[in-house]
């Protein structure tokens, strides 16, 4: 499937406002009349991460993430008790999941940030999440009110390359980021840049391929990591140009379709 990357700032802010509906007037959709109303009554609020990056890649058509939303400028008590009170579901990353919508969305208090927490990145504006994501590709942020689109340095230029890397390393979920790794680089045919391509080279290592496979089948709809050659892979993960760049799953021609589900 053909994707058409972004070019500009000004055109991805175009289509995150498309993804939210925020450009349609008197729009009745569950995301215009439930989501976003209650968002706005939470405090402050910024979409981050996978739906931008999706939308960046390949438009609204190729979104497959949760939405996931971070809430600041509030109390985080007060954020707390009203998740509780709209039967709201915690994971066990710190965030809370709206089972009342049939859109897929998750929310967090910026205080509870999972880098936050577990002391690696201080995060006490929305700009301080771009430190805090795993991939570098997930390093953006689009807050509500004002409209402002914030990304990491280069974020586009590394779109137009098709290079992924680490953004964040510490991870509560290794296991799972590299199963999302290895599926955007068979079905977005994704280079890694020289940090992700070790990261994914130690944890294949580290882990049974049989476990990656099937947490990759129970994930998923439509799996990936079942098509994938566990040698070949390794190999091509330790055979990166003089910049560490590596190719690791080059022409993917499984019958696995775009676009990605999230784990």
């Amino acid at each position: 499937m053909t994707t058409e990357r972004v070019e500009t700032a000004e055109a991805l802010t175009k289509r995150i406002r498309r993804l939210l509906r925020l450009d349609q007037h008197d729009d009745q959709s569950e995301l215009s009349s439930e989501v976003l109303p209650l968002l706005h009554s939470l405090g402050s609020v910024a979409l981050i991460g996978g739906a931008i990056r999706d939308v960046a890649l390949g438009g609204k058509r190729c979104f497959a993430s949760d939405l996931d939303f971070v809430v600041y400028d509030t109390d985080r008590n007060a954020f707390a008790q009203r998740m509780q009170s709209c039967g709201s579901v915690s994971n066990k990353f710190g965030g809370y999941a709206m089972t009342r919508f049939n859109c897929k969305v998750d929310l967090w208090h910026i205080e509870d940030t999972w880098a936050k927490t577990a002391g690696h990145v201080d995060v006490v504006r929305p700009h301080d999440l771009l430190r805090c994501t795993f991939f570098d590709w997930d390093s953006a942020i689009y807050e509500l009110g004002t409209g402002k689109l914030t990304m990491a340095p280069g974020y586009l230029g590394r779109l137009r390359l098709n290079v992924m890397d680490v953004c964040l390393e510490p991870n509560p979920n290794h296991t799972g980021a590299l199963v999302r790794a290895l599926r955007r680089a068979a079905q977005w045919n994704a280079s890694f840049g020289a940090r992700l391509s070790m990261f994914a080279a130690r944890t294949v290592h580290e882990t049974p391929w049989s476990e990656l496979v099937s947490l990759d089948a129970r994930a998923f709809a439509r799996p990936v990591l079942r098509y994938l050659d566990r040698d070949d892979l390794l190999r091509r993960l330790g055979d990166g140009d003089e910049s560490g760049v590596t190719k690791p799953v080059p022409g993917y021609s499984s019958q696995v379709p775009l676009p990605l589900e999230p784990v």
